[in-house]
């Protein structure tokens, strides 16, 4: 890759949040550093058409009488359950043990405003609970070996905002670097607080693009093709700088909008087929790279769908969903129960795993922070390989 292919392309914006951290943590001097890659699906994905039940399918049907997948749409992911046919590609890592599906996420009390919800899963918070920073923003310092913490490619950097992580947010790398090509260094400290947080994200900014240019001397070029769509060119983008080895421990995308109210079919296929084609075009190069074994990508929502179909050929805010995580330590398999479609709670299934549980023990595992805990009571789901 050329320095001047490097610089070519759309725009960004730049924050970083500064504060301090949780004590107790940190990462065993001489490891490598695991990456993580947070996927939002953007909107509320519809779970339930997603990942189905084959035990369940006769109760399915009846709830979404046009809505719900006939055979010839969907792939048997095992006798009991099967994806999406947009999801088909999923079998392979499936079949090698990479990829977990975790059923019934959610939390009580489940808040349904697209703001106020993914808000909660950001922060991983209560229904009732305010945290004023994301489940992420005090954990990435204490482990980080590099001046940035996360890359945010996209919507929405509240998991790492507020607290002492030093993050990036942009649209794509190329034009990053156009964007910040005059940013300088501030070296003064200002008497004014929010003068000098303002110099203080000026100067993730500075940090960044240094850091961001050492990766670009080692010439990275992919192997892989990735898909022609702004999810695929931005999973390209992050197949870059983890092929950089810059040692940034977590990034973070979106893809969106599955908020599918109405005519859900088609447009629900097609972001699902682009979930798959830019996870396992990642995949591929990340396995080619030799990358794998140290990275996990993980999907999340704001919430899930209603267990029945609407009357407009589509699926209204719901509760519990099923969720991915992919990678080449993952403990391939389901985990959590998947919500029953006949015992229903004013029309919504009930969760039963607490989305809390898979954040916690995905840094007590992936990250090796045992004593890490987000709140108490929560189940120890065993989804890595340590």
């Amino acid at each position: 890759m050329k320095r001047r292919d490097f610089l070519n392309l759309g725009g960004c914006a730049a924050t970083a949040a500064l504060a301090s951290g949780i004590p107790g943590l940190s990462l065993a001097a001489g490891t490598k550093m695991p990456v993580l890659i947070l996927i939002e699906l953007n909107g509320g994905n519809d779970s339930h058409n997603t990942v189905l039940d084959l035990n369940q399918l006769s109760v399915y049907k009846q709830l979404r009488p046009q809505l719900g997948l006939a055979q010839d749409e969907r792939v048997n992911l095992d006798k009991n359950f099967a994806l999406h046919r947009s999801l088909a590609g999923f079998k392979d890592p499936w079949k090698s043990g990479e990829l977990a599906l975790v059923h019934g996420l959610g939390y009580p009390q489940a808040n349904k405003s697209h703001f106020r919800s993914i808000e909660i899963w950001d922060m991983a918070s209560a229904h009732d609970e305010y945290l004023t920073a994301g489940w992420l923003a005090n954990v990435l310092p204490k482990i980080s070996k590099s001046e940035i913490d996360a890359l945010i490619f996209g919507r929405n950097g509240s998991a790492f905002a507020g607290g002492a992580t030093s993050h990036i947010q942009l649209d794509n790398l190329q034009s990053y670097f156009k964007k910040v090509k005059g940013v300088k260094g501030q070296q003064q400290r200002a008497a004014n607080s929010a003068l000098q947080h303002l110099l203080g994200l000026n100067q993730t900014i500075v940090d960044s693009k240094a850091l961001l240019m050492r990766g670009l001397a080692k010439e990275v070029k992919l192997k892989t093709e990735f898909p022609k769509n702004p999810f695929g060119r931005q999973m390209a983008d992050i197949a870059k700088v983890i092929c950089m080895d810059l040692q940034i421990p977590a990034f973070k995308i979106a893809l969106g909008s599955f908020d599918t109210h109405k005519s859900q079919k088609g447009k629900h296929q097609q972001l699902l087929k682009q979930l798959a084609d830019g996870m396992l075009a990642l995949r591929a190069e990340l396995i080619a790279s030799g990358h794998w074994n140290d990275v996990l990508m993980m999907t999340y929502s704001e919430f899930g769908r209603r267990a029945a179909q609407n009357g407009s050929g589509g699926s209204d805010h719901g509760t519990a969903a099923s969720h991915f995580l992919l990678g080449g330590r993952v403990r391939g398999g389901h985990f959590g129960a998947y919500p029953s479609l006949s015992e229903l709670v004013d029309r919504d299934v009930m969760y039963s795993t607490d989305f809390r549980a898979v954040y916690q023990s995905v840094v007590r595992q992936w990250w090796g922070q045992p004593q890490f805990s987000l709140s108490s009571g929560l189940d120890d789901l065993k989804l890595i390989h340590v």
